[in-house]
């Protein structure tokens, strides 16, 4: 007896054949490829308990696999009052729809929430339906809907209250059954409609109509399976969003028999997932679009613009940000952003777009006819000059940022976001290497350099564990000539490949990295530990001098002073053996803090010296102060002595100053005998210099000490 109309309506999805049929829980997981997740699981739909499941399903939730399979979904629910009804509601929705997903929460077993997606198949199992179900933790939306309880409560409610339509089209006479609710769907009756595949398409939305149909078609050729969402637009202008589903028979000569399909109305959730969207991807406190939507503009732009055209991509970093949420307050931080952001809109065209993807950091999209970097580079360079002279961008604040840029093209420097994003903070990086309110145009050679540094940073990592650091000594000579009257210990490092880096690369690098206070403790101990060695063999030195760095002198925790004591008693050796030598850059950086680490270290009996003095722009008063026992003349004056008046004179008026203030004084460089003699005419204390001697391995210095001491 062939089937009534009235039958199939309410006929299940498994005698619709909309179920696929496997012969084992195993074969199951055939279907977790397209389910996408970690996290499956196997379910009795009659019982609505769990009989299978992988690892990550139990271990994530903190149950052994025999205790999980006792469980069914209430008992992993976050809500244990509603876990019931939701239950009972899931199992409804999977008997009615062999494939779908949803959102809900899971309680570990420790107490622990979160959020999940869940998706599904429903599959006939020898006549036993059965569920294959992945778990998949969410990620910005929960945050939107965590923010949104009200749109989130209404979605749940919109997901219970789904009425689904079913349809059935007869391909040999063209005849299509609609349900009852297909009808309301719709939005007639049956006495008002009498439905054909030609009616539905013109209830399609003009827009959506060509797609649509291509989609069944397909279906109709094929006999593959189809979904899809898109837009109804009916009498009076009504708008619906639809969710269609289904599946064609083909006969045994490839021609289509029946195609049978549900049809959903989603028009709220459709509504509420767009408002959630627009939670999601906004930023909160600028209002302006984030990270997330930045990344899905760029790839729309980038679609749109083919070969033809280009896209100036500007990342843009607001200079020294931390320091005002840090002194400042958070408050007055966001008012900065507040005001960057307002001040960036009013910099753009029409059809450029703004986003701020990180605390302090946004990116400009500009679409251009062709990848013109002198468009590109004048835009930048507008806004790199409007935020620095802008008093406080026009909001009355009283500070006012600088910000650094990094500038990409699309095609140029990549066609797809990820590509021309990486780019584009590449040339920031470089811009924020050369100091505050910069602005780098990226170029392959950014890359090379930028990896280069990162190689070397990872390498100057491992060079004390890979004994790549050694001290060389360089003496230094008092008036008369020929009595050492101390040395300077000079860090060198031979990296893994026997090049020899410069401290002038490897010293700033490992200061900007915080790898100078392990640095400077190994140089430390090292020093101390030759120190003892040269004692030991009865040779003795005046002082050896340490060069200290800004950060080891700012340090609390632990302090230098408490890093100097513990190398000294682990080598039997008093502070009058060393000198510390300061840059005047040290003294500027905190001049409290440093007065008062160096009145410590006075205390202590350390000496203290102040390195390539006259470079900076260190205070008398400042040097008055301070407990100092040597001023070193930098080398830049020392080897101008001869060709140039004024660089005598400096020297000349720093040695007598420097003996007004009870200070001895060194002169660095020293390469000439004329150099030697003029600084001995001028009072120099003591010299330093390849004249007087190289610097050396301690070996080598250690054979020198031996000699003079036999002289």
């Amino acid at each position: 007896m062939e089937p009534s109309v009235q039958s199939f309506w309410f006929s299940t999805p498994a005698e619709q054949g909309l179920i696929p049929c496997v012969d084992s829980v195993g074969d199951a997981l055939r279907f977790a490829a397209d389910l996408g997740s970690d996290d499956l699981v196997v379910l009795d739909l009659a019982s609505g308990h769990f009989i299978d499941c992988n690892r990550s399903a139990h271990e994530r939730l903190g149950y052994s696999r025999e205790h999980f399979l006792t469980l069914n979904p209430a008992a992993i629910q976050a809500d244990a009052e509603l876990a019931d009804d939701l239950m009972h509601d899931q199992l409804r929705v999977m008997r009615q729809q062999p494939r779908g997903s949803f959102a809900t929460r899971h309680r570990a077993r420790c107490g622990a929430c979160r959020d999940v997606s869940v998706s599904y198949q429903v599959l006939d199992l020898c006549g036993r339906l059965v569920a294959l179900v992945s778990h998949r933790d969410r990620t910005e939306l929960d945050t939107a809907l965590r923010e949104s309880s009200r749109l989130g409560s209404l979605l749940q409610e919109a997901e219970r209250l789904t009425h689904v339509g079913s349809w059935e089209l007869n391909h040999r006479t063209g005849e299509l059954l609609w349900s009852n609710e297909t009808y309301s769907i719709f939005n007639t009756a049956p006495e008002l409609t009498a439905p054909s595949y030609g009616h539905f398409l013109q209830t399609v939305h003009p827009e959506d109509r060509s797609l649509v149909d291509a989609t069944f078609q397909e279906s109709f050729r094929t006999g593959r399976p189809y979904r899809i969402e898109h837009r109804l637009l009916l009498g009076d202008g009504l708008l619906k969003m639809v969710l269609e589903r289904g599946r064609t028979t083909l006969g045994a000569d490839g021609e289509p028999l029946t195609t049978v399909g549900t049809v959903q109305d989603i028009s709220e959730q459709h509504e509420i997932q767009q408002r959630l969207e627009r939670i999601a991807f906004v930023d909160p406190l600028t209002r302006l679009p984030n990270k997330a939507a930045a990344v899905r503009q760029l790839a729309r732009l980038l679609r749109m613009a083919g070969s033809e055209r280009g896209i100036a991509l500007i990342n843009l970093d607001l200079d020294n940000f931390q320091s005002i949420n840090n002194s400042l307050g958070h408050e007055i931080g966001n008012q900065v952003l507040q005001a960057s952001g307002s001040c960036l809109r009013h910099l753009m065209r029409p059809d450029d777009w703004l986003a701020r993807v990180g605390s302090d950091e946004f990116i400009l999209l500009r679409p251009m006819a062709m990848a013109d970097r002198l468009e590109a580079l004048q835009w930048a360079e507008q806004i790199r000059r409007t935020l620095g002279n802008s008093p406080g961008m026009g909001t009355g604040l009283a500070v006012q940022p600088s910000a650094s840029l990094g500038v990409a093209l699309a095609p140029d420097h990549g066609s797809d976001p990820d590509t021309l994003l990486r780019c584009a903070n590449t040339a920031l990086m470089e811009a924020k290497q050369h100091g505050k309110n910069q602005l780098r145009f990226y170029t392959p050679e950014i890359s090379l350099q930028l990896r280069e540094r990162l190689e070397l940073e990872l390498s100057l990592g491992r060079a004390i564990d890979r004994e790549q650091l050694r001290l060389f000594y360089q003496p230094q000579i008092d008036r008369g000539g020929s009595r050492i009257a101390g040395a300077e210990a000079l860090l060198r490092w031979r990296d893994q490949n026997g090049r020899m880096v410069s401290p002038n690369v490897f010293i700033p690098l490992a200061e900007k990295t915080g790898q100078i206070h392990t640095i400077g403790l190994w140089v430390i101990e090292e020093a101390c530990r030759q120190l003892q060695e040269w004692h030991r063999q009865g040779l003795r030195l005046g002082k050896l001098a340490i060069n200290i760095s800004p950060l080891q002198l700012g340090a609390e925790h632990p302090s230098l002073s408490e890093l100097l004591a513990g190398a000294l008693s682990a080598y039997d050796l008093v502070p009058e053996n060393l000198e510390l030598e300061i840059t005047e850059t040290a003294l500027l950086n905190d001049p409290e803090r440093a007065g008062e680490q160096l009145r410590q270290l006075a205390e202590s009996g350390f000496s203290l010296a102040i390195d390539d003095f006259g470079t900076g722009y260190s205070s008398l008063a400042m040097l008055h102060s301070l407990p100092l026992d040597k001023l070193k003349i930098d080398r830049f004056f020392v080897e101008r002595l001869g060709n140039d008046d004024a660089d005598l004179a400096i020297v000349k008026a720093t040695i007598v100053m420097a003996k007004e203030l009870g200070l001895m004084t060194l002169a660095e460089g020293v390469e000439t005998a004329e150099q030697l003699g003029m600084l001995r005419n001028l009072g120099c204390d003591q010299f330093q210099g390849h004249l007087l001697g190289k610097p050396m391995p301690a070996r080598d210095f250690g054979a020198l000490l031996g000699r003079a001491a036999a002289a």
